[in-house]
Order: structure tokens, then sequence, then C-alpha cells
């Protein structure tokens, strides 16, 4: 485990996609309130949950760590991304799977609502009737005869593609009418803003639109050095104090990036008992290119043209941008650009920064674009925000 010993620390540090962190940045009285629900099943506002944000902002995290939350407290738990055949994958596969493992007393229960068969051993064989089944009456049974615990659902992944939301539509009208048949079910969905609200436009999902919302954003400076500074604690290592200054000036308040930086530090020397600044030097270069790689470029290839020159006349400033500047420098109307404005902040790639002002949100894109357009940024006339004394480094 140290340097005497010649063992390596395991890093405790989570990049990869969708895993649970150790230490959860933000959203901690949410985390408590909606956990509270899977002991007390008092669901007050907690029955439809919309997550919503950036890319890599910990939203399919929050769901790992839902699951993992109520499975532990004896719910079934229904996890899915928002794909082509959401209802098939779930009403042939998913609920087959749960009832197989369920207890005998549950399964007794199930035989009084005529919806499956059992063969010996109360193993699940298929469907008893031949009329076309209903989700919701699968979980209102499967609640039902459970005592009530609850069923938690979680469809990550949300498009705003007219396929996929008519089948998400026509999935929550289901669990919306098992909602009002009695069924102690909590479902989250989580994608970027933009096709939540198209979801939430959407004929029939009217409940929806009173859901509980959490949105995904850049973690504070403080919520940045906690997190870095507890994850590698509970790894049984500590980091010097340049070094995390340094980790959470390469980070930026981006989650993914937290967990990535942290890492690639951690990675760096695992016998030594401190993560030291050298540590977090190789952090920097190499976290910045994956992010860059994995995230920003693939980012920057799905925007519009539109949306890319709207950018590009923001990446002229270095910090924050007049929406009049961008007006102008696009030579186009204020009716236009507050359109793309809209949008681009609805996506999580630029926020309000003062009346009249926007700047980037996304860390990085505003280099990555200079880099790809040839630009030169002018600093005059910016406006420090929280992360000003914690700039972005240079590679």
């Amino acid at each position: 485990m140290d340097e005497a010993t010649g063992e390596q620390y395991t890093s405790p540090f989570s990049p990869g996609y969708g895993k649970q962190p150790l230490v959860f940045g933000g959203h901690e009285r949410e985390i408590v309130e909606l956990t509270d629900v899977f002991d007390s099943l008092d669901f007050g506002e907690n029955h439809s949950v919309l997550l919503s944000g950036l890319r890599g902002a910990g939203k399919t995290s929050m769901l790992s760590l839902l699951q993992n939350a109520a499975a532990d407290r004896g719910w079934l738990v229904i996890s899915e991304d928002a794909s082509r055949g959401l209802m098939k994958r779930v009403m042939n596969s998913t609920i087959p799977t749960l009832i197989g493992g369920l207890e005998s007393s549950a399964k007794v229960r199930l035989t009084g609502f005529n919806l499956w068969k059992f063969g010996a051993n109360w193993e699940y064989e298929d469907r008893a009737r031949e009329a076309v089944p209903q989700l919701r009456n699968d979980l209102v049974a499967l609640s039902a005869a459970r005592d009530g615990r609850g069923i938690l659902i979680t469809i990550d992944e949300v498009s705003s593609g007219k396929v996929r939301l008519r089948e998400l539509s026509e999935f929550a009208v289901q669990v919306s009418h098992a909602l009002n048949d009695g069924a102690n079910i909590m479902i989250v969905f989580a994608g970027i803003k933009v096709d939540i609200d198209e979801l939430i436009k959407q004929e029939h999902t009217t409940f929806l639109r009173r859901s509980r919302d959490l949105d995904f954003r850049r973690l504070s400076p403080a919520e940045t050095r906690r997190v870095l500074a507890e994850t590698s604690e509970l790894g049984g290592r500590r980091i010097e104090p340049a070094a995390l200054e340094l980790l959470v000036s390469i980070s930026q308040g981006y989650p993914y990036l937290v967990q990535l930086a942290g890492d690639y530090a951690w990675r760096n020397n695992q016998t030594a008992r401190t993560i030291t600044l050298p540590d977090a030097k190789v952090a920097l270069d190499r976290a910045i290119r994956a992010v860059q790689s994995r995230v920003i470029s693939k980012v920057y290839l799905d925007l519009s043209d539109q949306d890319r020159e709207f950018l590009a006349a923001m990446a002229v400033d270095e910090g924050r941008t007049r929406t009049a500047d961008i007006r102008d420098r696009m030579q186009v109307s204020d009716q236009y650009v507050q359109i793309y404005r809209r949008r681009l902040i609805d996506s999580g790639y630029v926020q309000p920064d003062g009346h009249g002002y926007v700047r980037f949100s996304l860390p990085y894109l505003d280099r990555y674009i200079r880099t790809v357009v040839g630009i030169t940024p002018d600093p005059e006339d910016d406006v420090p925000d929280e992360w000003a004394h914690y700039p972005a480094p240079e590679l």
C-alpha cells in the first residue's frame, strides 16, 4: 500500500461512464430527500424527477446512486435508456426478469392478478392472458404483490427525436396511469435540457410538467476541492495543497474532469502516500487532452453551423461576452441572436452572466473553438466569475 512495501493504492476516482463517485459533489439535500423516499414511501413531489444539464455533469452517476440506494432498500429497479424499443424491452425482458427474482410469497400474490403463469417451484413461465398486456397493469401488480414496496424506473439519454419522443410519451402515460392506480413508483428521466423540455411538451406527458427538476452543471471551486480531497482520503492518500489547487484549476468544476484529473494524478505514483504537484502536472496534460478528445470535439461536431458561428463570436472574448457584440460580429438581428442564445443555454454550453452577457459553461470549449477557428481572444472588459482565482491552465 505504500512506498515502504511497494504495494499500490487503488484509485478511488471513477472517471468511467455512469460510475457512481465515492464523493458526490452538489445536490446533497436532493439526494437525501430522494433516497429517504425509499424508506418512508412518503413521495411528496418525488414521484417523477427530471435530471438535466451538461454532458459529463453527473446525471448518469446520479441515476446509478439512486438505483443502488433503491435496491439496497428492497425496491425493484427498472434501469433503461431511451433508445428505440423501450416499451418492448421493459415488458418482454426486464419485468419477466424481475418476476423471476421475486420471493415466493410475492409470486403467490401475483397469481391473483391473473397476469403471469408460474411453473413448478414458482418458476416464471409466461404471460397468462391472450389480451395485449399493458405496462400500467404490470407495475400496479408488482407494487401490490410486494406489500407496497416501491419500483424505481430510470430512463437515461432522453432524446428529442420524433420516434424516441413518441415512445417515451407512450411509456410515460402508462406510468402515470399506474401512479393513479396506486402503484408506489418513482420515475427519473435524464438528458440534456433541450431534450427534456421537448419531452414534457408532448401531448400525454402532462404529469411530467409537475416533476421535480435537478439541474446538473459545474461545481463551485469549494465543492471541487472537497470532492478531490475527500475522495483521495477515502483511498488512503492525501493531496498536498499545491497539487490540490492545480487539480481544482484543471477540472474547472466539471464533474467528469474532476474524476479524470484526480485519477490521472493518483496513478502517476500509486505507491506514495501523498499526491504531489508533479503528479498533478501529469494530470494537467493528460486530462485536458482526454476531455478535448472524448467530449469537447464531439460536442463541437454535434453543433449546427449557426451554433458554431454564435460560439465563435463569443470566443473572441476572454471570459464573458456582450450579446450585442455577438449580434454585431454575426451581422444578424437581435431576434436571431436570442434564438441561438437560448438554445445554447438550454444545451448547457453557455450560461447567462449578468444582464446582456453570456459566458461559456462547458470548460475548454472556448479554447477548442479558438484553435479550430484561429481566434486570438481579447481579454478587455472581462468581469471575473467564481472561477476567476482558478483560471483554466494552459497545456
